[in-house]
């Protein structure tokens, strides 16, 4: 069931490609299913620069939910609490939250901590990584997932993996947050052929 702007993603928690500098029972085919920050690069990516936020905003000690802003906020409530327990960590007074969903899983959701409204995306309701090994995608942000990337100081969302578990959809999602909610601006699809192990 799609929720309205709904972002419930599923995404490793840990990285599960094994160390490709090791002696490894890995086929090349095996190894070519691994997406790699190269696999991701796209020069006509939007970058975090290109979406700052304004200042970082001081927010309340103990922010409340809002659970009539989503679906989420109410069946998540104890996991989000927990979250925005935490502080902001994105756009200024927002919080990206995630948890595990079972295996090469983690769900997430962002909050603004000055309204407790949570926000969700409608274009999938999860996603998988299972392949990926780009650890090294986007240095330098705030992360603390290998499938999200962010920053304090921008409004920019990067979200990697494969939506809904079809591998063939593969890439990194650019969302960037405003008032209504998570917005899709950009998609780089992987795009690999495997075949007899050659990308």
């Amino acid at each position: 069931m799609k929720l309205p702007l709904a972002a419930v993603f599923c995404v490793p928690l840990m990285a599960t490609a094994p160390s490709f500098g090791q002696k490894s029972a890995v086929t090349s085919a095996e190894a070519c299913l691994f997406v790699t920050a190269a696999d991701l690069s796209d020069s006509e990516a939007p970058s975090f620069d290109n979406y700052p936020t304004k200042t970082q905003e001081v927010v309340g000690s103990n922010p409340k939910l809002d659970f009539m802003s989503n679906p989420v906020a109410k069946e998540y409530r104890t996991v989000l609490r927990q979250q925005i327990a935490k502080g902001p960590n994105y756009a200024g007074h927002y919080r990206v939250a995630f948890w595990g969903c079972g295996m090469s899983c983690a769900m997430f959701a962002v909050v603004d901590l000055k309204t407790g409204r949570v926000v969700t995306t409608r274009e999938f309701s999860a996603v998988s990584g299972f392949h990926l090994a780009a650890d090294d995608f986007l240095r330098g942000t705030q992360s603390e997932s290998w499938g999200f990337r962010y920053k304090n100081e921008s409004s920019l969302l990067v979200v990697i993996g494969a939506p809904d578990e079809d591998e063939s959809r593969t890439g990194a999602y650019y969302f960037v947050v405003r008032e209504d909610g998570l917005h899709l601006i950009h998609t780089t699809l992987v795009k690999k052929n495997c075949i007899n192990g050659k990308p």
